[in-house]
């Protein structure tokens, strides 16, 4: 398996977090305010984790030396 559980969890709870910010129109941690852009960032993280770590660990392609 390319992407681990704890990856895929990590993006959901991310993506999760940031659409509830969204939801809400408005931001906050701990009763304190925070910019609204940080949900579009959660949500891109979300996102990205899982598929970077699909694709750093792909199959590489075999050496120029060995195909030959």
């Amino acid at each position: 398996m390319r992407v681990t559980l704890g990856e895929i969890y990590w993006g959901q709870a991310l993506v999760f977090v940031g659409a509830l910010w969204l939801g809400e129109g408005r931001a906050q941690w701990r009763g304190l305010p925070i910019p609204l852009w940080t949900s579009y960032v959660l949500l891109a993280a979300g996102i990205a984790i899982p598929m970077l770590a699909w694709y750093l660990r792909r199959p590489g392609q075999t050496p120029e030396i060995d195909k030959h």
